[in-house]
């Protein structure tokens, strides 16, 4: 993606598996999984989302119910996209279409949201 800011940079809530952040990166998304992380493994959500703040990554979680009370807490993050299960269930091909969606997100994201907080839901692949 071109844009006066850096590239999009992802943290992958704990529910999302590792192969999924190395699918993004194959792409040329900057992706890491929590899965992936020992220092973030098992932290409440706030831990999550201060993290990816200071690494300036936007958190992908489905967990609105535990992140909106975060989002709260740590008003300077990158930001947070809400991918609702239904739409992208824990399934080989339900993560798969995550992927593309958040591949396409990387490039569509409207440039008066790069670089400010903001809170996204994630609809499916076009």
């Amino acid at each position: 993606m071109d844009s006066p800011v850096d590239q999009l940079r992802f943290l992958l809530d704990e529910h999302y598996p590792e192969w999924l952040a190395v699918a993004l990166r194959e792409h040329g998304i900057d992706a890491v999984a929590v899965v992936s992380r020992e220092d973030l493994r098992s932290q409440d959500d706030s831990a999550v989302l201060r993290a990816a703040a200071s690494e300036g990554r936007i958190v992908v979680t489905e967990d609105l119910t535990t992140f909106a009370p975060a989002i709260a807490t740590v008003p300077e993050h990158a930001g947070v996209v809400f991918c609702h299960h239904s739409r992208f269930p824990r399934t080989r091909v339900g993560i798969s279409a995550l992927g593309r969606a958040l591949a396409q997100f990387d490039e569509t994201l409207p440039a008066e949201l790069q670089g400010t907080p903001f809170v996204w839901w994630l609809a499916n692949e076009q």
